[in-house]
């Protein structure tokens, strides 16, 4: 089984990261599992635990950024780094926090200043850094390095410049972040691409899909699926072994669109041997406040599951463009003896020989997900789960919290 099912089974926990990390090496001991984006972590951190987790590093820093960006990143003394990772480290807190919300007004200019960012418009100066709240005080645009937080204008809004010496900020703090781990790797990395090329060549000429293609079919699935124009987006793409879907001996890309500022990224993986999509992922701020918004009482989530998975065949066929029988069509939910149900709602195609298409649903049947699985793995992982959730839960708790995955 590899990570990328043990990235779908912590997506979506209603746990803080560091036990979500946690959960990751518990599910480890009970199986060998051979990824990303977390709600509350900045990409490049998320990116980060996820190279740790699997031990060794996939995707070089130098794509995660513009070429005017990495030439600027590069120019960055390495004292200034190594302070923006320390400050990471040390960090209690699993997000930034601000002394009050941008407004309409400066989210808009942020998100053009962003795109001028990665033309080449730098702020003329670097954001004030403060240790104490006292001093924090003196200024009316700061970032206040012990809590993580950005001190924000009472009595105005930021200027260009500020918004630029954020967005300068935070692109160092993740490309010192990734940097490092692209070190501590480095040897392995350099084995592991070794192999893929030669893993890549082979498939190539037994009739698979190059990774120029690979961007080309996500770009129609982009559109297709999401109704997104990844142009004005920035890409990333890699071939990516250890985090396709989980699909027997299917190795796979994986194609990336990020809008950073306003805080979306789309996932595609890509099969290697026959350029079929194996997984597609939405994340974004606004997705956990709009599954939550729809989440159900217990009592009432059976009486939607006929409607969900209604919902997630026509978007199976209309969307991805699947159109075949299935020998059984199942879901399957959480809830826990405290009152809680999960925000998702999978949805299970199963077909004759194994396999099976994933859909995973909000309660109103919006579809957050999509990957072609094996049920053996997917019954597995969601067992793994729920025993580590109930675990988790019983130590927050203090008293003894069970967990039951409800099928139907």
């Amino acid at each position: 089984m590899k990570i990328a099912a043990l990235k779908q089974a912590v997506e979506h926990i209603e746990l803080e990261d560091d036990k979500k990390q946690q959960m990751i090496r518990e599910l480890k001991k009970g199986r060998r599992m051979r990824h990303m984006h977390w709600n509350g972590l900045r990409v490049a951190a998320a990116l980060a635990v996820c190279f740790l987790a699997v031990g060794i590093l996939s995707v070089p820093v130098r794509a995660l950024v513009s070429s005017l960006v990495r030439e600027r990143m590069e120019k960055v003394p390495e004292t200034e780094m190594k302070t923006a990772v320390e400050q990471l480290d040390a960090q209690r807190v699993g997000a930034d926090g601000y002394t009050r919300p941008y407004t309409e007004a400066e989210e808009t200019r942020m998100e053009e200043l962003y795109k001028q960012y990665q033309n080449g418009v730098f702020p003329a100066e670097e954001i004030q850094q403060v240790d104490s709240e006292e001093e924090a005080k003196a200024y009316e645009f700061c970032f206040l390095t012990i809590t993580s937080t950005f001190y924000l204008p009472e009595d105005r809004e930021l200027t260009d410049e500020e918004i630029l010496q954020k967005i300068d900020f935070e692109h160092k703090r993740n490309y010192a972040l990734q940097k490092r781990y692209e070190e501590a790797y480095a040897e392995e990395a350099a084995n592991k691409k070794a192999a893929e090329k030669e893993q890549i060549a082979q498939a190539v000429e037994a009739g698979g899909v190059t990774e120029e293609q690979a961007v080309i079919i996500a770009e129609e699935y982009i559109q297709k699926i999401y109704g997104v124009d990844g142009s004005s987006l920035e890409l990333n793409h890699y071939y990516d072994a250890d985090a396709a879907q989980v699909v027997v001996g299917q190795p796979a890309y994986c194609v990336d669109w990020s809008d950073m500022v306003n805080s979306k990224y789309y996932y595609f993986w890509v099969g290697v041997e026959d350029g079929s999509l194996l997984g597609a992922s939405y994340s974004g701020d606004q997705v956990r406040e709009q599954l939550e918004a729809v989440r159900p009482a217990i009592e009432e989530a059976p009486a939607r599951i006929q409607k969900i998975k209604e919902q997630a065949e026509c978007f199976l066929t209309d969307r991805i463009g699947i159109q075949e029988s299935y020998d059984e069509v199942r879901s399957c939910y959480r809830t826990n003896s405290e009152g809680d149900i999960s925000t998702l709602v999978d949805v299970i195609f199963v077909k004759a020989d194994g396999r099976a298409y994933l859909l995973e649903c909000g309660w109103d049947g919006t579809v957050n997900g999509y990957s072609v699985v094996t049920v053996e793995d997917y019954e597995y992982l969601r067992e793994e789960t729920r025993k580590v959730l109930a675990k988790r839960y019983t130590e927050e708790y203090g008293r003894e919290v069970t967990v039951e995955n409800v099928w139907n």
